[in-house]
């Protein structure tokens, strides 16, 4: 069973303080969010979304992934676990999970972020309504 964390607002802050000095230091990263159970209180690991430039294939985009929990672990003097994710990679549910709940961190560029945010809502909300046509389906079918 992996450790829980329970950590004061004041060092969650030190927490997101070293999360944004370590995303800044990757330039093809453009915006960073802590999302997951760190942002609600007790925590496994650092749950960390960010979105990068381009189109990253998925091996590139996994092993850049290991790279970033790396320098952030590292950042956390090894006290937590890192989990980051890739935006550009995963799916658009999951993409609108982060925007929802979690809190940006770190913003190479603001307008960068409100066009990334409304492209996600927009195909977010089109996704729902055909989930929601789909649960009509199979439910009249059960």
């Amino acid at each position: 069973m992996r450790q829980r964390h329970l950590l004061d607002a004041e060092e969650k802050e030190g927490v997101v303080r070293t999360i944004r000095t370590v995303l800044a230091g990757f330039d093809e990263i453009e915006v960073g969010y802590v999302f997951g159970t760190f942002s609600q209180g007790d925590f496994g690991d650092v749950d960390v979304a960010i979105l990068v430039t381009g189109d990253p294939i998925p091996y590139q985009a996994m092993r850049f992934a290991r790279k970033i929990e790396r320098e952030l672990e590292r950042g956390f003097c090894y006290r937590f676990e890192a989990d980051v994710k890739i935006l550009n990679t995963v799916p658009v549910s999951f993409q609108y999970e982060v925007i929802k709940s979690g809190r940006p961190v770190f913003l190479r560029d603001r307008e960068r972020r409100v066009r990334y945010e409304a492209g996600v809502l927009s195909l977010y909300l089109d996704y729902a309504d055909t989930l929601d046509w789909f649960d009509r389906v199979l439910l009249t079918r059960a």
